[in-house]
């Protein structure tokens, strides 16, 4: 028993860099994506309004998987469902390659979101399930950075690539989404049996960690209402679409480098504190985005910091949760992680499309500083309740 359990620990730090590597490529064509699919729609002449609408369903796909997503992972395991979910996000982007139509662009991009939210699901529970001695933080990080990593490159290939070309740009997100599978092949004689409640337990875990969910809906807003509009917002300011494109890019390497350091601190000191620095960073970062857009290099600069900033919110909080719960509700708390974030983002997506729509250009820096404000709030009442 002592030799297999030896010999299961020795390939413990393959299985952790196979399942970062995995994470990456599926955030690939996430990025790849965050920037094809609102300059087509711009393209195909939808408003910024119905822009938001669309973009929004895929971030609110979750919220329809989720009270089936326990059965799924039960039922096929984590590598049959991120199999299952790989061929979904192919359809999904054939479909968009050959339409214009505004319901069935709403329908697929549901579709891509669900499903991707499936694969990282099955993948942020795998790697918690890990059995990790030390460094937690430090593992939870490398996984958050391999979110935003993979979509910083999103941009860069599809520079290469080219936003028009009919289907083209669709066809290379479609070999992104292919190679994200191979990547987690050599790694099925590794996944674990996840022993999982037979109902998730989502309010449960959200009341035991609502500081670190609270978090999570933070972070939502940013990472999916910034990036959703990121690029838009530059070319309203002048910017080419390339130019433009590399804003998302240069916030996610912000997440990728600053957000690992921030997440490797939160082993060394208190994780809540941690969060609310991160929280104050990305407000200043919010309030002097309007002037900092007209100066490119100085616009770079502020979205790394702020990439930087929401990385470590995801990670701080991610690790938090994985070190509250028990293995049994893993499954459970990831998805109330997930919930959480993704509820962030349907509001921040559907709030900052109606206010860019509305002709109020600085919409992302309103909706972010609101958000923020009122988990200042939040965590002074929490903080004078104890």
């Amino acid at each position: 028993m002592n030799l297999a359990k030896a010999q299961s620990q020795r390939w413990v730090p393959f299985v952790v860099i196979g399942l970062i590597m995995a994470t990456a490529a599926v955030q690939a064509a996430v990025g790849f994506n965050t920037v094809l699919f609102p300059v087509r729609l711009e393209d195909y002449g939808f408003s910024k309004s119905l822009i938001g609408i669309c973009l929004s369903f895929e971030v609110a796909s979750v919220l329809v998987i989720v009270g089936s997503i326990n059965g799924i992972i039960s039922r096929l395991g984590l590598v049959g469902t991120v199999a299952l979910a790989t061929g979904g996000r192919l359809l999904m982007l054939l479909i968009l390659s050959q339409t214009r139509s505004f319901p069935l662009w709403c329908f697929s991009i549901f579709g891509f979101g669900l499903t991707t939210y499936l694969i990282l699901i099955a993948l942020q529970t795998w790697i918690n399930g890990v059995p990790l001695q030390r460094y937690r933080g430090l593992v939870i990080g490398c996984f958050s950075s391999a979110l935003s990593l993979g979509t910083a490159s999103g941009p860069i290939v599809l520079n290469m690539v080219g936003v028009g070309g009919g289907a083209r740009p669709f066809q290379a997100s479609m070999g992104i989404v292919a190679l994200s599978f191979l990547v987690v092949l050599p790694l099925l004689r590794f996944a674990p049996v996840i022993s999982t409640q037979p109902r998730l337990r989502i309010r449960y875990v959200i009341r035991m960690a609502t500081v670190p969910m609270m978090s999570s809906l933070v972070g939502g807003v940013t990472f999916f209402g910034l990036p959703a509009f990121l690029t838009l917002y530059g070319m309203m300011n002048g910017l080419s679409v390339d130019r433009a494109a590399l804003l998302l890019t240069a916030f996610m390497v912000g997440s990728v480098t600053l957000g690992l350091l921030v997440s490797t601190l939160s082993d060394h000191m208190n994780r809540t504190l941690l969060i609310v620095s991160c929280v104050l960073v990305g407000v200043v970062c919010a309030v002097y985005l309007p002037l900092a857009i007209y100066n490119y290099p100085v616009a770079l600069g502020l979205l790394f910091v702020w990439g930087g900033a929401a990385g470590g919110i995801y990670a701080t909080g991610l690790a938090t949760v994985g070190h509250l719960f028990r293995q049994e509700d893993q499954v459970s708390a990831n998805v109330a992680y997930s919930i959480m974030d993704n509820l962030g983002g349907v509001v921040a997506v559907i709030s900052i499309g109606f206010l860019m729509g509305a002709g109020i250009a600085d919409g992302i820096v309103y909706v972010t500083v609101l958000t923020a404000l009122t988990y200042f709030i939040y965590c002074l009442s929490r903080l004078r309740a104890e």
